[in-house]
């Protein structure tokens, strides 16, 4: 009888060449993948993993960075603490402040009205400290509240500006990046807390920035340490308080502790900082398109299902195909790390890790289904078995009887 189209289909699938065969497997596992993170993600029943979701090998190679013993005092923010303080005494560390000479002043605290209007030095102390931002929220609306209740009679001397910590609103529970700015109702840019003061001090920082055209950048925590002065300590310390960025608020503050990739417990002063510095020093993270990370996944998912399917012969095989998955993983790690740390380029393996992983498992999908008694060859079999044996049957009958007549013939000519 004649071969069956699902063998010979068979037999094409399974005897295709090598580097085929790999790229085929590479292009399954792919898109496999990519149905695993935007479909299933998708589903509110798997909502865990949308939480579990929240981690980057960012994370990993910041606390590896941060890890290291080098770690410098940062020349250019300077923290003042101001937990336990009463209004009085704010007013006391805003000009003690302003006296030393600063090159601008970030507030990151909001102030209620006063039990005596008639007796308040807090208005006076921040009319007159120089180069002074107030902090305002802007919301999911576009609309930028305003905290203390002396926005409305006092003119800070640089401005206004958001002390939101999230980059986006929808950014996860782990704070890893900044936004320059939020638009506001009304149209207007209300520039963020860092931003407005980095502007202040050097502006040319901040033309780097705009220079960038990113939405949001990733905030550096690598090795940075900030001189934090108590209130009674500010007129002490006058030559390091003097042109440089003082941010004023809150350091216990049980409301305003952010989780961030290196500390679970991270105050929202403390977070201004490290975005200021960031943008200061210009240590701006390079992250990979999304374009760069399908290419990564691919090459390294096709790498390693050629590797399978060429040692598919050999003795051992699953042992040495898992033993080059393990190699694969410490190499991302280490190699991660140290392009992290070294050119300030996060290569984000999570999604190649998933592809090399289903790439493995397409190898046995692939020859579960094209190699020799695998389902394409038990389909043919069933079509064979349930729709051609009875009409093969006939055929072959009609056949027989001709024969044999024909024989007869031959016979009788004989």
């Amino acid at each position: 009888m004649r071969r069956l189209g699902t063998e010979r289909f068979r037999s094409l699938m399974d005897g295709l060449p090598l580097p085929v065969k790999a790229t085929v497997v590479t292009l399954m596992a792919l898109l496999f993948s990519h149905m695993v993170i935007y479909d299933l993600m998708s589903v509110s029943f798997f909502s865990p993993m949308e939480k579990a979701a929240d981690f980057r090998f960012s994370d990993f190679y910041t606390i590896v960075a941060n890890e290291r013993a080098e770690k410098g005092l940062d020349s250019d923010v300077v923290l003042v603490g101001l937990d336990g303080c009463d209004r009085r005494e704010m007013a006391r560390v805003i000009d003690d402040i302003d006296y030393c000479a600063p090159a601008a002043v970030g507030l990151d605290i909001a102030f209620t009205p006063p039990p005596d209007p008639d007796d308040d030095p807090l208005a006076e102390a921040l009319a007159n400290c120089d180069n002074l931002v107030m902090p305002v929220m802007a919301n999911d609306e576009g609309r930028v509240v305003h905290l203390s209740h002396y926005d409305s009679i006092v003119d800070p001397s640089g401005g206004f500006a958001a002390v939101n910590i999230q980059g986006t609103s929808g950014a996860l529970a782990t704070v890893r990046e900044f936004t320059k700015g939020f638009v506001a109702d009304d149209g207007e840019t209300v520039p963020a807390l860092p931003v407005a003061l980095v502007g202040l001090a050097k502006p040319e920082s901040v033309a780097a920035l705009e220079r960038r055209k990113h939405s949001v950048e990733a905030i550096s925590y690598v090795s940075r340490e900030f001189e934090t002065f108590r209130p009674d300590e500010l007129l002490d310390n006058e030559d390091a308080i003097r042109g440089r960025i003082v941010l004023v608020g809150k350091l216990h503050d049980a409301g305003d502790l952010h989780v961030t990739p290196t500390d679970n417990f991270t105050p929202g002063l403390r977070i201004h900082a490290y975005t200021t510095a960031t943008i200061l020093s210009g240590d701006y993270t390079r992250r990979l398109t999304p374009y760069e990370t399908y290419l990564l996944a691919g090459v390294l998912t096709m790498l390693l299902v050629w590797l399978n399917m060429w040692l598919d012969q050999t003795p051992l095989r699953a042992i040495w195909v898992r033993l080059v998955q393990l190699a694969l993983l410490y190499l991302m790690i280490v190699v991660g790390t140290i392009v992290f740390i070294r050119f300030n380029v996060d290569l984000n393996f999570a999604y190649p890790m998933l592809a090399i992983s289903l790439g493995v498992a397409m190898c046995d999908i692939y020859d579960g289904i094209f190699k020799e008694e695998g389902l394409v060859d038990c389909i043919g079999r069933y079509i064979q078995k349930k729709y051609l044996t009875r009409y093969g049957h006939e055929e072959n009958t009609l056949s027989d009887s001709f024969d044999a007549a024909g024989g007869d013939n031959v016979a009788h000519h004989a």
